[in-house]
């Protein structure tokens, strides 16, 4: 028996390194698993060096062309003896019907964002229950959204997605950046340079605290359509000097181990792996009112309302002037992610919404050289 997992972004975000850590972890288990992603993507090139099945798309991943590339898909899934399709990403679902409706085998999508669905005729047959045996929601903020939309709670799962704890803890911190102030107090964020990141809040309350003379270093790491913005506003809010822009690293983890804090200024958020490594590393958050977030850190880490400069300075500034604060704060929040964010949790728990959907479905495994889902 096999999986057949299909995620269709280009990009590298929180998303695709949870697809990569989901399939290594079924691996390891001898579930086996089959990843198609976009051929120009980073996903593909990931689960190759880290030797998973993985193919690219035939075709093309635009959604007009999804019907002829699940058609080229097919022969090879029947091949694989596939029982099951997983999409990863809400692109990704026009394939994956296509593949699962050839197969006659059921659908489940994973659901990482927390906006509502459109209600127009195209997204309601899109997310229609008739299509998706089931949804694995990665928060039960993500799955309230979804009921609230209207797609049945009793087909929904909450498997949040985890972190690897263990290399976490293993992983040496890059700190090579603090040499251009060592003495300061290092706030960074990590992620897509994109609107609904909000990275202009972060500079905006930089600017506060400058103007306050309060020292703070910002280190801001990713890439994306709001970097010549970003930097414009930093030089206008006169800034630019204290706040670096890195781009794209691939050491993006290390540097979040190296920080005194995460500024974490997204407007919306299903949930966060970001946050979550930064609590397991022990990394405090300062964080907006996101629910998925808020649900995250439990507690466990400064949350202001969204756009509050006020209120993220003043959060800034203690977790700042009190030391045993931060560490108690950061310890709390790194226990919590321990229990509640291992990896082998996600793992097991998409695994068992799998024998869930199949039992369901009336699916036995067809034989072949690795167990079957049931059997791990």
């Amino acid at each position: 028996m096999a999986i057949l997992h299909i995620n269709t972004n280009r990009g590298w975000g929180g998303g695709e390194n949870q697809v990569l850590a989901l399939l290594s972890g079924m691996a390891a288990k001898g579930a086996r698993a089959i990843l198609y992603a976009d051929r120009r993507g980073t996903l593909l090139g990931r689960a190759r060096l880290a030797g998973l099945e993985a193919r690219p798309v035939p075709l093309s991943t635009a959604p007009w062309l999804a019907f002829l590339a699940g058609r080229l898909i097919v022969p090879c899934a029947k091949r694989d003896g596939t029982t099951l399709v997983h999409v990863h990403d809400s692109g990704s679902l026009n394939l994956g019907s296509v593949v699962s409706r050839r197969l006659g085998m059921p659908l489940i999508l994973s659901r990482r964002v927390a906006s509502r669905l459109r209600m127009n005729p195209w997204s309601r047959r899109k997310y229609s229950p008739e299509r998706l045996a089931m949804v694995i929601a990665i928060s039960e903020t993500v799955r309230d959204v979804m009921v609230s939309c209207g797609f049945p709670a009793d087909r929904i799962r909450v498997v949040p997605d985890g972190v690897d704890i263990d290399g976490l803890a293993a992983l040496e911190p890059e700190t090579s950046f603090r040499s251009a102030a060592p003495a300061s107090f290092w706030v960074g964020g990590i992620g897509r340079l994109s609107w609904k990141k909000n990275w202009a809040f972060l500079i905006r309350t930089a600017a506060r605290l400058a103007a306050e003379g309060v020292d703070v270093r910002w280190i801001i790491v990713g890439d994306g359509p709001d970097m010549k913005r970003l930097r414009k506003m930093a030089e206008k809010a006169g800034v630019a000097d204290r706040t670096y822009f890195t781009g794209f690293r691939p050491d993006a983890t290390r540097i979040l181990k190296g920080l005194d804090a995460l500024f974490f200024p997204s407007r919306m958020e299903g949930a966060s792996v970001t946050v979550r490594e930064a609590m397991a590393m022990g990394v405090p958050v300062i964080a907006a009112d996101a629910p998925g977030v808020v649900e995250s850190l439990a507690g466990h880490g400064w949350i202001v309302r969204c756009d509050d400069v006020e209120a993220a300075a003043a959060a800034v500034r203690d977790a700042m002037s009190n030391p045993a604060k931060r560490a108690q704060v950061a310890e709390a929040a790194r226990r919590s992610a321990m229990q509640r964010f291992p990896i082998s949790a996600t793992i097991d728990g998409t695994l068992e919404a799998y024998r869930e959907v199949l039992a369901m479905w009336g699916r036995a495994d067809h034989g072949g050289e690795r167990r079957a889902v049931g059997d791990v």
